[in-house]
């Protein structure tokens, strides 16, 4: 007869670390990413550092999993959450403010995990997580209705970044589904990007580096390279397998709250009345999307030993 096993307390300790380290870099991610594109390094260079960086550098480990790598669900997930989601964002920082992407992205992504959590993975959802993602969502309308109404420029950008958020959440939901090791995912993403852009980069596209300083090109390397694309991968699939798609979703709409306050003084942007009622909502989202109604009810009912 099958016995039920008591779940470990440190895992949802250590699911919630791994989620606030990959929260974090995400947000370098952000400010980064914005800071090569005002640096002229145009989307296909930005791809090529990031992806060809973490080629080279970890080229053992993928030899060494190599039959792991070569198979066509982790070709999916290569393409999916490498080619098409690196395409997307990095098109969206070309022709948006960074404080947009720090709305968009994060902000968007809970709830296309949870939509595609539901379909994909049979992943069920409380009241307080649907409940969280609608109060995130009414901060991503108000971003989107003040774009619309004061500066139309920035669709391109903003409709890139939705575009890539689609992309990650139904490589999220995969992630969980596979059940693929982190470590194994964030090699196959290197290999499968990587093996696929560079020879269209190579004879086809036109290439700006020069155009940036040593300075720049070196933080880009390291940042999209090592810690973008490998550290933070696995962090974030650490704790997708700890906390489950749609917590994690809900966790990285923190990334808004940090990457907005950076942006704004960084770059000269502006603060607007749209931006702050988005930051706001989508922080209160993100608090009650975490809230455990079996914790509340515990709390409430248990007894008052003062």
């Amino acid at each position: 007869m099958p016995h039920s096993t008591t779940p470990s307390p440190s895992l949802p300790l250590s699911g919630f670390a791994y989620a606030l380290a990959a929260v974090a870099i995400w947000t370098g991610f952000i400010l980064v990413s914005k800071a090569g594109a005002l640096a002229a390094l145009a989307l296909p260079d930005m791809m090529m550092v990031r992806f060809g960086t973490a080629f080279v550098l970890f080229s053992p480990f993928i030899w060494q999993h190599r039959k792991t790598i070569v198979q066509w669900r982790m070709c999916a997930l290569g393409v999916i959450g490498g080619l098409a989601y690196a395409l997307s964002v990095f098109n969206g920082f070309q022709h948006a403010p960074a404080t947009h992407a720090a709305l968009l992205l994060p902000g968007l992504m809970p709830i296309m995990i949870a939509i595609f959590a539901y379909f994909l993975a049979n992943e069920r959802h409380s009241f307080t997580s649907w409940l969280g993602i609608f109060i995130s969502s009414l901060g991503i309308l108000a971003l989107l209705a003040e774009t619309l109404l004061a500066d139309v420029s920035y669709w391109l950008g903003d409709a890139s970044f939705v575009l890539a958020c689609v992309f990650w959440g139904i490589f999220t939901v995969l992630l969980r589904r596979w059940k693929f090791a982190p470590w194994h995912a964030t090699l196959g993403i290197i290999t499968v990007t990587t093996v696929a852009f560079a020879p269209v980069y190579a004879l086809f596209l036109p290439h700006q580096l020069g155009e940036a300083s040593w300075e720049m090109i070196g933080l880009q390397a390291f940042y999209q390279g090592v810690m973008a694309t490998t550290v933070q991968m696995v962090f974030y699939g650490r704790a997708v397998h700890l906390l489950g798609a749609t917590k994690m979703g809900a966790l990285m709409a923190l990334v808004p709250v940090f990457a907005s306050v950076i942006a704004v003084p960084l770059f000269g942007e502006q603060w607007t009345i749209g931006l702050m009622v988005a930051l706001v909502l989508i922080l209160t989202g993100t608090i009650v999307g975490n809230v455990s109604v079996s914790a509340l009810r515990a709390y409430r009912t248990k007894p008052n030993r003062s």
